[in-house]
């Protein structure tokens, strides 16, 4: 096999597995933002503040101070306060749906190469999981799967092979 195209073909492999674990990371923010949406819809929603201005009382006396707007200090403070969180809500909104984009983009680019590895013997996709998910070298990899250093070092080479055989295959 062409030592050029071994070296792209493991380069797909760690970026598959690399990006496996981005949409792990992805759908876990999307889920943490939109706890927060509801969080902020729910603030939004009871925030009924009610000032009685009618208030009747023995010795209760109210300073009212006006202006040009003809609001009160206190409608004005929670007009803010709720204008604050509709930006904050809009900010979160976005922010969903830039990793929603994100992990369709991703989910694009890996679903070929999870057609391929599907393939694969189950022993199969294990050394690849430990070789390029994890990270493992040969010889970690030989204990784990309890086989010879040299054994681990040819199917590295028959399934990258056999992977970019795939990958030709597809592209043709």
């Amino acid at each position: 096999m062409d030592k050029e195209l071994f070296r792209k073909t493991e380069g797909k492999l760690y970026r598959y597995y690399l990006s496996k674990k981005k949409i792990y990371r992805i759908k876990q923010e999307i889920s943490w933002l939109e706890k927060e949406l509801k969080t902020i819809e729910y603030d939004i929603k009871h925030s009924n503040v009610t000032i009685d201005y009618y208030q009747k009382g023995i010795g209760i006396q109210e300073r009212v101070q006006t202006s040009p707007t003809g609001t009160s200090y206190a409608e004005a403070e929670m007009c803010k306060m709720i204008e604050r969180l509709e930006r904050e809500h809009v900010e979160k909104t976005k922010k969903i749906l830039k990793y929603k984009s994100k992990l369709r983009e991703i989910e694009r680019y890996i679903e070929h190469m999870n057609k391929n590895i599907e393939l694969l013997s189950e022993e199969d996709k294990r050394f690849l999981e430990l070789k390029y998910g994890d990270r493992n070298s040969i010889l970690q990899i030989s204990i784990k799967l309890n086989m010879a250093q040299a054994t681990a070092y040819r199917k590295r080479e028959e399934l990258v092979e056999a992977i970019a055989e795939f990958e030709n295959t597809l592209l043709k």
